[in-house]
């Protein structure tokens, strides 16, 4: 009676725990305009599900993504939600797929956009890290300034230099004044600096300084992650790096 009720109490507990266990939402996306759509998806840091916002871009010669989904090279469904998203309601092929840095956020979808048949590209920097992350290799082939055309869309992929990693790049779209920041940029909803151990807290704040030179008429402003506005977010960004690094002195 004793092992019975034993039992009883594990397997009580066991589903407790279980239960206990924060499920990760699924795909999210949100139209900016005809042409631009955030995609959000989720992974779990520090037992918490927390959103990661990426890009998706139609022109007429196909979809360009920015960023994959959140996915780790065991799971790569967001990244497979995103593509069954676009064609589902876009029902264009997905082109290319532009990676802002090597973390699992940005490229942990690159084995299933591959599968796809997408082209993924970034910078030597990241490509290099995103290997030593034990990732499949994107192109190598953006250098830190760099304006392309996709579907008469122009691209702009920008390195302002270090901040929350040693390879982050923004991409701007000029056309629809759209600045996908990734997680160099912080939302305004939010006043932690989350991740920063590949981070350079001393150049973060010269970096985001030439992203509000460069991009103040940005009509939106992605973050890496939560909540997106205006440029608002470039300016609580160097603030809260400035805060911080004033704290640790």
């Amino acid at each position: 009676m004793r092992l019975l009720t034993t039992l009883v109490c594990f397997l009580w507990s066991l589903g407790l725990s279980l239960a206990q266990i924060p499920e990760k939402p699924k795909l999210e996306i949100t139209k900016l305009n005809e042409n631009v759509f955030v995609h959000v998806t989720y992974g779990m840091y520090q037992n918490q599900a927390i959103p990661s916002n990426g890009l998706i871009v139609k022109t007429k010669e196909g979809v360009v993504l920015i960023d994959t989904g959140w996915d780790t090279k065991d799971d790569t469904d967001n990244t497979r939600q995103i593509l069954q998203w676009v064609e589902d309601h876009l029902h264009q092929p997905v082109k290319l797929c532009i990676v802002t840095h090597s973390h699992e956020d940005r490229v942990g979808g690159i084995s299933e956009l591959k599968k796809a048949g997408v082209r993924v590209i970034s910078t030597p920097l990241t490509a290099q890290k995103s290997v030593q992350e034990g990732y499949e290799s994107p192109e190598a082939i953006l250098p830190a300034d760099t304006t392309f055309l996709i579907g008469q869309v122009p691209f702009r992929c920008y390195f302002p230099g270090e901040g929350h990693t040693s390879d982050n790049i923004v991409v701007w779209l000029p056309s629809y004044r759209i600045l996908h920041g990734g997680c160099l940029i912080k939302s305004v909803a939010v006043f932690g600096m989350g991740n920063i151990a590949d981070a350079n807290l001393q150049e973060w704040s010269n970096s985001v300084r030439k992203l509000i030179r460069q991009f103040g008429s940005a009509r939106f402003v992605i973050p890496g992650h939560d909540g997106w506005g205006d440029t608002k977010a470039l300016e609580h960004t160097l603030h809260l790096v400035e805060k911080f690094n004033a704290s640790r002195h």
